[in-house]
């Protein structure tokens, strides 16, 4: 005896998606029959399920097949080969019966009263009624022992098709940052999902090979002022999940947006930055990611876009930056552009050998246009790994093996020279040491 099992008898459905193009679909079923059952067509799947992820609870699955032979017109001539169809031809007010032969380059048809054979018949072909296990859409086939039903049955496995990403909206209005973020998620797996329960991992898991099968591509940006935040955070592995608390309808072909957090009244600062060769300043917009500047959770990765309130209170776009995975108590740094009223101009003043040391000498001019006095970081890359610092004509800060900053006031209108020295061990190299 054979089954079928539709969306119908679902009792629950959880979605799981992934960075990267891929989610796990997990439902729960209630199976039931008036006999034993040998075969069980769990329908209404995913088209793009990878059918070696397939895991049953609550069924001892002997055999299993992922079946859909409508994938094309093509497919499903193939199931009526060595049977009897027939050609209409419209124009010719004509029918003709013969036996399908073949369909992989053209028809080939045998006529069925005189044995002969036809390429390509002028004339459309009528096919009878569906064959038996024909499957209209996508289906899991499973075999078992044959048992009566009368439980419920949990099924999951993994599909290609879905992705989500994050994107971000900030409000810069006076002195603090207004943030919202958004999940963006698109379903291309070529089923619906009604009222699941959904949740995001974000992260890189590793996969054999990983398919991008689209990139969502831009939203409307919405508001949503007042709710609490229908997402949760916690930690999974090592990763991020952010479970949603309501169940969403995902359509096929459909591309979702859904709020996922909210931040009000934060404290920022704009940085000023300065690097080798720069003409003008980049702006920073920079905050912390904790709970004592309203937000503390994992920020998954995502376009941030912002927008700064003018002397007119209007918003106006101010820049945007691709914000990297920042966990929490981290800075959020970003760059939304250039600053037309601070100005550098840097060069190598020295650069002689000395033994097996050089030495280098760098001066770094920069200029404020603007009407108040502003703070700016310079930030000089040392390319070589082995150095030390011997004079330096303002106080700087190592952030790394090879960045040295500077920060300096520059009054209104004003320019500040920056220079420095410092010495490189270039005996040192093939056993690299300390200076």
């Amino acid at each position: 005896m054979k089954i079928q099992s539709t969306q119908e008898e679902r009792k629950s459905l959880r979605l799981t998606v992934y960075n990267g193009g891929f989610g796990l679909v997990k439902e729960v079923r209630l199976l039931e029959s008036s006999g034993p059952v040998s075969e069980i067509q769990f329908m209404d799947i995913a088209e793009h399920i990878e059918a070696d992820s397939v895991m049953v609870r609550g069924l001892q699955v002997l055999e299993q097949n992922y079946d859909y032979d409508l994938a094309d017109g093509q497919k499903l001539l193939g199931k009526y080969i060595g049977q009897v169809v027939t050609v209409r031809n419209q124009e010719a007010g004509e029918e003709m019966a013969m036996r399908l032969l073949s369909t992989s380059d053209g028809i080939v048809g045998e006529r069925t009263y005189n044995g002969e054979i036809l390429i390509n018949p002028p004339g459309g072909l009528v096919l009878p009624a569906l064959p038996d296990g024909l499957f209209l859409r996508p289906s899991l086939i499973f075999q078992i022992a044959p048992m009566p039903l009368q439980q419920e049955v949990q099924v999951s496995y993994m599909t290609k098709g879905i992705e989500w990403e994050a994107s971000y909206v900030a409000e810069i209005a006076g002195k603090t940052v207004s943030l919202s973020g958004w999940i963006k998620l698109r379903n291309e797996t070529g089923t619906s999902f009604p009222d699941a329960a959904l949740k995001f991992i974000s992260g890189e898991v590793n996969r054999y090979e990983t398919p991008h099968l689209f990139r969502a591509s831009g939203f409307m940006q919405q508001k949503n002022m007042g709710a609490d935040l229908p997402v949760e955070e916690h930690g999974f592995a090592d990763y991020h999940a952010y479970t949603l608390e309501r169940p969403v309808t995902l359509l096929n072909g459909q591309l979702k947006q859904i709020n996922f957090m909210r931040m009000e009244g934060a404290s920022y600062k704009k940085a000023y930055v300065v690097e080798r060769n720069s003409r003008q300043a980049a702006v920073k917009l920079q905050f912390k990611n904790s709970s004592a500047n309203g937000l503390g959770i994992p920020l998954p990765k995502g376009l941030m876009k912002v927008f700064e309130q003018d002397v007119d209170g209007e918003l106006e776009f101010a820049g945007e930056d691709f914000l990297e995975h920042t966990p929490n108590g981290e800075t959020v740094s970003l760059k939304i552009g250039q600053a037309a009223d601070i100005l550098s101009e840097s060069r190598e003043a020295l650069r002689e050998r000395r033994g097996k040391l050089e030495v280098v000498t760098c001066i770094y001019e920069v200029k404020n246009k603007k009407q108040e006095g502003v703070k700016i970081d310079i930030d000089h890359e040392i390319f070589e790994p082995l150095w030390k610092m011997e004079s330096s004509s303002h106080d700087y800060e190592v952030k790394s093996s090879r960045i040295v900053e500077f920060r300096v006031w520059v009054g209104a209108e004003k320019s500040v020279a920056v220079e420095f020295t410092y010495v490189v061990d270039k005996g040192g190299e093939e056993n690299p040491r300390p200076l």
